[in-house]
């Protein structure tokens, strides 16, 4: 879910790119502190088609009645252009992968919670006015379930944040001496929040088939790419390093519930330092369309098409 490394830059350079990163965090942070208008639906829903609940086709592929999408920005945003429904603090687009998934054959009703800032809590608390817990889309008849949640809990913003103010040289130290720690008690604690949420899905909707799905990589595994250059080195290997983890946690927090984990294949050689045409992820938006350091249009239909290719 992260960034990428090295060499030196120029300080016009490092200055556009802590702008665009410090715009990127204050657009995801922003999104808990705004309320939709009055006329927003606090959940986006769509009637379901003329089909039973939760059977199977003529070609053997699974159906849905009732899907519920539940999440974050990774699960709520779409193309930056694109048309947004429900709370317009969420911007919960009609193109991020739920949307998509739900013009599959498969599905019949699809009610979209999702919102952008989302943490564990919010799945059973308000996140903001006028957006009540996202368990409340979950019914008893609900028979298909996606989630993306861990991010935020993992203190992303604050992450993205620091790297969009931090040069390479900088006196102060890096991101990793200033928030190390406090991201990795955060990780520590995040499979026990995982687990509560597991247990609240399936109090609500016992029936239901749960696909969680992983967050695609910003940051390539190896090399370099010019946007973070300004990186620090330590900061570049962190990075990769928490995605890697939060990655682990959340696929394991999947299996320890029977959830289907997915992440999109050859999403790591799809990063945000790929050509434009390959992106999955981009940092700025700007040749994507997309917001920034979130899926691109590419990143969300690759996951909705890795997602109904499990039914």
């Amino acid at each position: 879910m992260l960034l990428s490394s090295s060499s030196n830059s120029s300080s016009g350079h490092l200055a556009r790119r802590a702008a665009l990163v410090t715009g990127a965090t204050a657009l995801t942070l922003a999104l808990g502190a705004c309320s939709g208008s009055d006329d927003d639906d606090n959940a986006t829903t769509h009637p379901a088609t003329d089909r039973d609940s939760s059977s199977t086709n003529q070609a053997g592929a699974e159906e849905f009645g009732r899907y519920v999408a539940l999440g974050d920005s990774f699960a709520a945003f779409g193309g930056s252009v694109d048309p947004t429904t429900g709370p317009a603090a969420c911007m919960r687009s009609t193109s991020g992968y739920p949307s998509l998934i739900a013009e599959a054959p498969a599905i019949g009703e699809f009610v979209d919670a999702t919102c952008g800032g989302a943490t564990t809590v919010d799945m059973t608390q308000a996140q903001m006015a006028d957006t009540p817990p996202q368990f409340d889309a979950l019914t008893a008849d609900t028979d298909l379930v996606t989630l993306s949640i861990g991010g935020n809990d993992m203190k992303f913003g604050a992450i993205v944040q620091c790297i969009g103010r931090t040069s390479r040289d900088a006196a102060d130290g890096t991101c990793h001496d200033r928030l190390g720690e406090t991201v990795s008690q955060a990780l520590d604690a995040l499979p026990a929040s995982l687990d509560e949420v597991y247990r609240g899905i399936g109090e609500r909707a016992p029936e239901a088939r749960v696909i969680t799905t992983a967050y695609m990589p910003l940051v390539p595994a190896h090399g370099f790419c010019d946007f973070v250059s300004g990186m620090s080195p330590e900061d570049v290997t962190w990075v990769r390093e928490i995605t890697e983890r939060i990655n682990t946690i959340t696929g394991e927090a999947a299996a320890r519930a029977g959830a289907t984990f997915v992440m999109p294949p050859g999403a790591e050689e799809h990063h945000a330092c790929a050509p434009v045409a390959g992106r999955y992820t981009d940092f700025t938006g700007h040749e994507t369309s997309s917001h920034p350091m979130h899926p691109t249009g590419a990143g969300q239909r690759a996951m909705a098409e890795a997602v109904i290719a499990t039914f």
